[in-house]
């Protein structure tokens, strides 16, 4: 699978990477909602994780816009969250969501749950 993960913590994006590289999957990884954005409008991704908190962006409104403009409209779309009081809404433009610290177990079954 082709995958984006998206973290302003870069300790945790690069720590992700290496866990799905492990896995056998085409890795990129973004900071800022910049980026993710150019990326995602580039190219086709299987899966994009969303840090729902970037300080440049929302990640609701990226996981919008994600799916309404670009190459990977058709990507599952997870967010990736510390936060623990989230609610139903929070969630709603995701197809799933990850709590962090992300675990290989976790991320595995993300990755499975993304295929359908």
């Amino acid at each position: 699978m082709h995958i984006l993960f998206i973290d302003d913590h870069k300790d945790s994006a690069d720590a992700f990477g290496e866990i799905a590289s492990g896995l056998g999957h085409k890795v990129q990884v973004a900071y800022d909602g910049r980026t993710a954005m150019e990326l995602t409008q580039a190219q086709s991704f299987d899966v994009v994780f969303f840090d729902i908190e970037l300080p440049d962006a929302d990640g609701r409104e990226l996981c919008r816009r994600v799916r309404n403009e670009g190459a990977s409209r058709d990507a599952c779309v997870i967010a990736v969250t510390g936060r623990t009081d989230l609610r139903d809404k929070d969630l709603e433009p995701f197809d799933g969501y990850l709590h962090k610290p992300i675990s290989a177990g976790a991320l595995e079954h993300a990755l499975k749950f993304s295929e359908g």
